[in-house]
């Protein structure tokens, strides 16, 4: 809540000083957001969280984007494709659950924050990734960011974010 009333008087900032220039035309609302050096928070409060029924809005998401295959989906399809349960009923064990629960927190997060920063100016907002590495481990990388196999997740956590982005580290090696 407090992270969403800072970001909501600092666009209403943006737009009263932007009004004479017009030169904001974009916000970046979370940069590299991702946990590190696990998949998923393993407090108490978190493990309650990821006991409970994986959300009825991704399920729904999931549903209705069932002919997309992504990644999320064929995980989803490999563990029965089921309609509802706790996240590793739907998901699996180990980090592939963990990483689903993970960007479904912080997208809601960065929904509540977004939708309370577009009401003061609605501008349109973005969120970028640090993308992960092959060969490396969920927590190797931020998990749980904006990455090419989480995006179903962002996109049902997060609709009110317009864009993601996706910073290459070394443009020249590719």
């Amino acid at each position: 809540d407090a992270d969403a009333r800072v970001f909501a008087a600092l666009l209403a900032r943006i737009k009263e000083v932007n009004a004479r220039h017009n030169t904001v035309v974009m916000v970046q609302v979370e940069n590299e957001i991702g946990m590190l050096p696990v998949a998923r928070e393993y407090g108490a409060e978190a493990n309650r969280l990821f006991a409970e029924p994986v959300p009825a809005e991704l399920m729904r998401h999931l549903s209705a984007t069932r002919e997309h295959q992504s990644g999320l989906h064929k995980l989803w399809a490999e563990q029965g494709g089921k309609s509802e349960g706790t996240w590793t009923e739907v998901f699996g064990e180990g980090d592939a659950a963990a990483e689903v629960f993970t960007p479904w927190h912080y997208s809601r997060f960065v929904e509540a924050v977004t939708v309370a920063g577009k009401a003061a100016y609605p501008l349109p907002m973005y969120v970028n990734a640090a993308l992960n590495r092959m060969g490396k481990a969920p927590g190797e990388y931020p998990s749980g960011g904006p990455l090419p196999h989480l995006l179903d997740v962002w996109k049902a956590g997060g609709p009110s974010l317009n864009h993601v982005a996706y910073e290459v580290p070394n443009f020249e090696a590719l």
